[in-house]
């Protein structure tokens, strides 16, 4: 996990995501992610995290977010996943919220 600090970081890492091919956005839904383009469903079991940050704005003190690099292992789609640290778990499966949680070490 990378821990970045600075008012720019959010859009320097989503640019660089975006040029390495994840290019797709991912939202939390339950006990899956799902894909905002085309609504697909993806288990905890079928992708992984290829890349995890941490952004802590210093315009927003207290107010952390993580972005994932996502990738499925049986379609090869990428995407990005942007979610409050503070409302990390809130309506997420165990399963979900333990894979994701793990990346945050």
């Amino acid at each position: 996990m990378v821990n970045m600090k600075n008012s720019d970081a959010k859009a320097e890492v989503i640019i660089d995501l975006q040029n390495k091919g994840y290019d797709l956005d991912f939202t939390l839904n339950n006990e899956f992610l799902r894909c905002v383009q085309d609504g697909e469903l993806i288990s905890p079991d079928d992708f992984e995290i290829a890349e995890t940050y941490l952004i802590q704005s210093e315009a927003q003190a207290g107010m952390p977010y993580v972005i994932y690099a996502i990738r499925s292992l049986h379609n090869g789609i990428k995407g990005i996943l942007m979610t409050s640290y503070s409302g990390f778990m809130h309506g997420m499966s165990i399963r979900l919220w333990s894979k994701l949680a793990a990346n945050l070490n």
